[in-house]
């Protein structure tokens, strides 16, 4: 290899990061919008979970303003809408461990 073989790999290596650093606010700045993000803040989030024993997990998920809890695992999984409008599935859960 010789010495202007040497400087154009370093110079190709270098122009890729530099490519990428300066890709790196574009893309913060397009990614809450690809995944269905508005205003900063999620529609669909994970509040917290529960492991209830080796196959079967309890979730709390928050869409919009409304939380429902999700019993995944075993021979069928269970939604469940929470129905008191004052408290939360999160706080209810908090409050049990």
């Amino acid at each position: 290899m010789t010495l202007h073989d040497g400087l154009t790999a370093c110079s190709a290596l270098m122009f890729v990061i530099v490519l990428l650093v300066c890709l790196k606010p574009l893309l913060k700045l397009v990614s809450p919008q690809r995944s269905g993000q508005k205003g900063g803040t999620a529609a669909l989030s994970l509040v917290g979970q529960m492991a209830l024993d080796r196959t079967r997990r309890l979730s709390v998920v928050r869409y919009g303003n409304r939380e429902v809890l999700v019993l995944t695992g075993g021979t069928q999984d269970v939604l469940l809408e929470w129905q008191n409008e004052g408290a939360a599935f999160s706080s209810a859960l908090e409050d049990a461990s």
